[in-house]
This record gives C-alpha cells, structure tokens and sequence, in this order.
C-alpha cells in the first residue's frame, strides 16, 4: 500500500447479545448452529483480554462489550465482570475507547430485571472509567424504541418531514409516557429468540433513558446510540435531543452506530449512494429543529454490517465503488469499502462476532471465523482503498468530539472541586 490518503478509526464488536446457547433454537445444521449459538465468542474474562490485546497490535482503538456469563455464555447485568474487562484492557491497551452494550436481552437479563428493575439493563453506564466503567455506552438501541413506537401510534405518523418540524417538537413536548407494560418485541433480523426483550412501559423506558444520560452527563463521559431502524431509531434520537428532560449530546457530542441489515427497516444498503444519504440523516442531528443552520452538536458516525449467516449468501454482491467496483464480496467488506471512499462521513468502521459471527469465502460460502480474522479482512479492503487505522491518540479524541465534553467537564470540575452538593453546602 503506497502512503493512505486518510484514516478510519478501528473498532471491534466483541461480543454482542443475540448469539448465545439459549437464544438459537437447534437446527441440525452444525455450521448454522454453531454461529448462531456463538461458538467462536470468547466468553471468559482472560481469553476476551488476550484477544483485545491482539486486535489492538493489529490497529482496534474502539473496544465495544457486552458482558456475558462465563459458565453459560448468556447475556449477563453482572458489573463485575464488566468492571475487570475493563480495567484489564484499559491496562493493556492505553488508548484504545471503550464501549459498554446496554439494552440487552436474554433468560439471565430478564430474570434480573424482574428482581432488580429495568435499571439493570444499563446500570453499567454509571461506572466511571477509573472504576471499570467505559468511555461510551449504547443507551438507546432496541427496546428503547417503545417510546417513538408509542407517540408515532399517537401521531399516525413517523415520516422524516414531520421529525423535522416544529409539529414534532411540540408533539414531544406534549406526549406523556404510558405506564401500561406489554412484551416487548422488535422487528429484527435476528436469531429465534434474539428479539425478544420481556415486558416493560414506555414510562419505565423514558425513566431509564433519563437516568442513563444524566448518569454519563455525571460522569463527565459521553453519549452513544445505536440505531437498528432508520425511521423510527432517528425519531428517538431526535426526540431525546430535543427533549428538556433528556437533552441527549447536550455536552456537544454524540456517537450514533449503524447497524446496517440489523433489521428491514434499516436494510444493508444497496448502493454507495444509499449509504450516504443514512449517514447524511444521522448527521442532521448536529442541529436542532429550531435552529438548522446552528451546529449544536457534533454527531460522530460508527457503521456496522449486522448480517445474519442465514442471509449473507444474499448480501454476496458486487461492490458499486472504490477500486474494487465491480467485484463480488461480502457485507462487510462493501462496508468497508463504503466507508474509505473520500466524503463518506465514518469515523469509526465497526467489525466483530456482534455482528457477523462468521465469514465469508469467495463464492459467498460461510464459514466459522473469529474476531481477529474479521478484522484482518476489513484491514485487507481498508489496504485496497489506501485508508489507514487511525492510531493517534490525541487525533482519536479529537475526531470523536471527545475533546469538547473532556475540556468542558474540566472547567466544571474546577469552579465546583467537591461537586455540586459539596460547593453548595460549604462554600455559599
């Protein structure tokens, strides 16, 4: 590769939430199987840092996790082990960004969120970092979705000309969370038991996402969301930022994942053009309705291609752009390309078991695979493309919109060194 042009920040999806045991009902197909009950995804404690720690010598600075139950390998609310993931890898790999997955699913989350609350889905998001916390967590993915579902219900519409006009500002001003609790299931593509979420209120979801924002806002760390719908993931977004109870990326950033084919309607996209015109809807949130022409906010772009194996001989196409144009490869690798092209508007390229639990050959054929080979094959198009991993730390954080939150936090600290209550009480 001669000298790369540009860069990309580097992420890995470790883990994830769908592909476990007890999410995957048996098929008979060994390899279908084997994928989907997560075979491949490293589960204890010292096999998930030691594999850090060689996607990180390989160029990941974005780590994104969700814990899981090193006995069962289901999803898991347990902090602790979220906490020694964390300080282990934050000790082995300086610079790389941390990600916590929040809106989990699974047996063992629902049962503890039947004992504990609906907190427990994101309680993680209230650690600091210095405690084995994570400099990002997803705070709105999936089942957060009830409460656009429920106002769009309301409205009768959900279109992208109503979320940009004052009528939807005043609808989110005006519309109060319902309480009712009903099952909580998402259109997905996903495995047989992937989407289901248990049962829950838009009034409880509201109060968690509430308390999730003003826990990192606390925490002086920053915001993320995923989006798995286009429509309706936009209009949540949308709607915590706009809102005066949630004022989501008030502290001027926000991270917002793609996961593209994660569901119908936000489809893999068929064009290089398509891609463009999502990231460019993403990117319309760095203002605020009322004010278009003001950038409030900077919006930062992660993209992940969550194919499931059922499905990827159908996403083995022709790539429409970059030097490759014309050749036939997997999901993932189009996204890759899509994301070197000059002007795409990606920060982060996202790759991992989260999402593609397996790979591809030529031909289309799937195959077992690991984390470190998936990112070995992203490294491969990013080479094609001239594109480089970013690796400069300072240049990362800047990139991100981290250094905005990090110096504003700063000042904060020092007008108020013993926090609000404390400055309060002493001082007044």
């Amino acid at each position: 590769m001669s000298n790369p042009q540009s860069t990309l920040i580097l992420g890995c999806a470790s883990t994830g939430a769908k592909f476990t045991p007890r999410n995957h009902y048996l098929t008979g197909d060994k390899l279908l199987d084997s994928i989907c009950t997560g075979a491949t995804i490293k589960g204890g404690q010292d096999a998930i840092v030691k594999e850090a720690i060689e996607l990180y010598d390989l160029g990941c600075r974005y780590y994104h996790y969700h814990a899981r139950n090193p006995i069962t390998q289901e999803q898991t609310t347990d902090n602790d082990i979220y906490q020694a993931v964390s300080r282990n890898i934050q000790r082995s790999c300086k610079d790389v960004l941390l990600s916590f997955g929040a809106s989990r699913n699974g047996k063992e989350v629902q049962e503890n969120i039947r004992t504990f609350g609906e907190w427990e889905r994101v309680s993680q998001c209230a650690l600091p970092l210095h405690f084995g916390g994570a400099h990002f967590v997803t705070i709105q993915a999936a089942i957060e979705l009830q409460i656009i579902c429920e106002l769009e219900k309301k409205t009768q519409k959900l279109d992208f000309e109503y979320m940009h006009s004052s009528a939807f500002l005043e609808d989110i001003n005006k519309y109060v969370p319902s309480a009712r609790v009903a099952q909580a299931t998402m259109e997905t593509n996903s495995t047989s038991k992937g989407a289901d979420y248990g049962s829950t209120s838009p009034s409880i979801q509201f109060q968690v996402y509430r308390s999730a924002i003003s826990a990192r806002r606390q925490l002086g760390l920053f915001h993320e969301v995923e989006w798995v719908q286009l429509a309706r993931s936009y209009g949540m977004t949308r709607f915590a930022v706009e809102h005066p109870s949630l004022q989501l990326g008030s502290s001027g950033q926000l991270n917002i994942i793609l996961l593209f084919g994660f569901s119908s309607r936000l489809p893999f996209p068929s064009s290089y053009d398509e891609f463009c015109n999502i990231i460019e809807v993403a990117k319309s949130l760095e203002s605020d309705i009322s004010n278009p022409d003001y950038k409030k906010r900077k919006i930062t772009i992660t993209v992940g291609a969550a194919i499931i194996p059922q499905q990827a001989p159908l996403h083995y196409q022709a790539v429409d752009v970059g030097p490759r144009k014309g050749t036939e490869m997997c999901a993932l690798r189009r996204l890759a390309t899509y994301a070197c092209q000059p002007g795409s508007g990606v920060d982060i390229l996202r790759v991992g078991m989260e999402d593609t639990p397996y790979g591809v050959g030529e031909g289309g054929e799937v195959h077992m695979c690991d984390n470190r080979q998936l990112m070995e094959y992203v490294l491969e198009e990013m080479g094609y493309n001239n594109v480089a991993p970013e690796l400069n730390p300072e240049a990362i954080i800047n990139r991100m919109g981290l250094d905005i939150v990090r110096d504003e936090h700063l000042i904060a600290q020092r007008q108020r060194p013993l926090g609000i209550s404390g400055s309060a009480g002493a001082f007044q």
